[in-house]
């Protein structure tokens, strides 16, 4: 097989393997009241998979540096298809609440496995000045996950049952899982003379091992002395507003407003696919206008959206379903920017600790929508509505993202050198 054609079949192949692991998180969205019913529990238990869900993430993530380097692509990727199924075994025959949130820690952790060894891979396979691109082009190509599954999830839930989505996705990774066992992916050589001098590079390298003190020592490392923090501290309120949307969507709008699950689906559908478009700007200002230019377009976007729905809700004393629509819209196109933006920024700040800045990259991400999970189940407990959450969410991440702007271009003179340099 020549190296374009491998190269494009292991594109397919892994999308694909993403795609599938990354629906399980989102087919059942539009169906949580359902489930809820069902299940017989209320709105701030049946979220607390969610909040479950990214405390295995973010567990995940920080293990991930550490035993990232022992294995293969193929083998993270095979043993993230296989957790997923178990998991959607278990979801697909949950009798209570507990079971289902013990299936969706399961799942977190294979979605964590997929996004880290995705975005790894592709690192391994680029230099500085593909690695923007090839990590939009990919975070594009899963979006259809978030895209199709809801929509998906609610009409199954309305015309079946929430419990068939699962049963779906295991024929879908199952199948994926078998052609990844008989494939070899794309390295990155360009021809057999290449390899053969990286194989006897690689004889000579020492050996990697498992070493979770070491990779400890490197966050705390990072933590002190890398920008990352601050870099990322606004994103950390979007990640922060996205997890929170995700878990109270469904009462918002199907309780509270009066929808469908499948009408529900078709809002998320737009929700995602202004992430879907938001991945596109970013591809020509961070090639051309370098960090700040992207930074201040992607927020100037999202501080929109946010402080735009706090006004409405100042003039109107309420939201409306349009007007939420609208605001998630915007709010995902630059969200979805800003998030390769800084993906991109932390795995150029010190190129030979990929994997620890991935990792804690990622678990700072985690971390910020976990928050915004818990947020979500504490002000239910209060006796908020889902339309007052949802102003809540909107004037408090205004304030901080603002405050986050300020810190990102305090830092951002660092990677301007770096573009340069590429």
């Amino acid at each position: 097989m020549n190296n374009r054609k491998q190269y494009l079949l292991s594109w397919t192949l892994m999308t694909l393997a993403a795609i599938s692991v990354i629906s399980a998180n989102s087919i059942f969205v539009p169906s949580l009241s359902y489930i809820a019913d069902e299940l017989g529990t209320s709105e701030a238990v049946a979220s607390s998979n969610m909040a479950v869900s990214r405390v295995c993430m973010v567990v995940c993530m920080f293990c991930f540096g550490a035993f990232a380097d022992l294995f293969s692509t193929k083998r993270l990727m095979q043993a993230a298809l296989f957790i997923c199924i178990l998991s959607c075994g278990l979801s697909a025959v949950a009798w209570n609440i507990f079971i289902f949130d013990v299936a969706q820690a399961v799942e977190a952790v294979s979605r964590a496995m997929v996004m880290l060894t995705m975005q790894l891979w592709i690192a391994a396979i680029s230099n500085k000045d593909n690695l923007a691109s090839r990590l939009s082009w990919y975070t594009i190509l899963i979006t259809i996950a978030p895209i199709a599954a809801p929509s998906v999830g609610g009409f199954v839930s309305d015309y079946m049952s929430w419990r068939y989505s699962f049963i779906l996705l295991i024929v879908i990774c199952g199948t994926i899982l078998t052609l990844l066992s008989f494939y070899r992916l794309y390295n990155g050589k360009e021809n057999h003379a290449e390899e053969s001098e990286s194989q006897d590079e690689e004889a000579h390298k020492p050996k990697a091992r498992f070493a979770p003190l070491e990779t400890l020592r490197e966050y705390r490392r990072v933590l002190s002395t890398s920008p990352l923090l601050k870099l990322s501290f606004s994103l950390g309120w979007m990640a922060w507003i996205d997890g929170a949307y995700i878990a109270i969507v469904s009462f918002l709008f199907i309780r509270e407003l009066g929808l469908s699950a499948s009408s529900l689906g078709l809002i998320i559908f737009t929700y995602v696919a202004g992430a879907f478009a938001g991945r596109f700007p970013i591809l020509y200002l961070q090639k051309h206008y370098g960090p700040r230019v992207t930074f201040l377009f992607h927020q100037g976007v999202i501080l929109l959206a946010t402080v735009g729905s706090a006004l409405y809700y100042f003039l109107t004393g309420s939201h409306s379903v349009l007007e939420i629509t609208i605001v998630m819209v915007l709010f995902g196109f630059g969200f979805s920017g800003m998030y390769i933006y800084c993906l991109r920024n932390s795995m150029v700040l010190e190129p030979e600790k990929k994997s620890i800045y991935t990792s804690l990259f990622n678990s700072f991400y985690s971390i910020a929508s976990l928050i915004g999970v818990v947020t979500i189940q504490v002000l239910y407990s209060l006796g908020f509505t889902s339309i007052g959450i949802f102003q809540t969410l909107m004037v408090v991440a205004s304030v901080a993202m603002i405050a986050g702007s300020i810190m990102h271009l305090q830092e951002v003179k660092i990677l301007e050198p770096i573009n340069e340099n590429q």
